[in-house]
């Protein structure tokens, strides 16, 4: 799992949705989500804002930190 699928896990889980409801949301197959909580793929820029305003955060919340 990457960083940015384990916190859209995380953050979907704290909201009570289930991957089908985000993908609902967003206009996509729940496949897509599943896929970015396992790593496989990363929601690309089309998705970002929808996603975090669906899951209650900002953008830079689901993207990883610089150090």
């Amino acid at each position: 799992m990457t960083i940015i699928g384990a916190r859209i896990r995380a953050a979907r889980h704290r909201r009570g949705l289930s991957q089908k409801q985000v993908g609902d949301a967003l206009g996509i197959n729940d496949r897509h989500v599943q896929a970015w909580e396992a790593g496989r793929r990363n929601p690309g820029p089309k998705h970002l804002a929808k996603l975090a305003e669906v899951l209650g955060l900002d953008v830079r919340d689901l993207l990883p930190r610089r150090t």
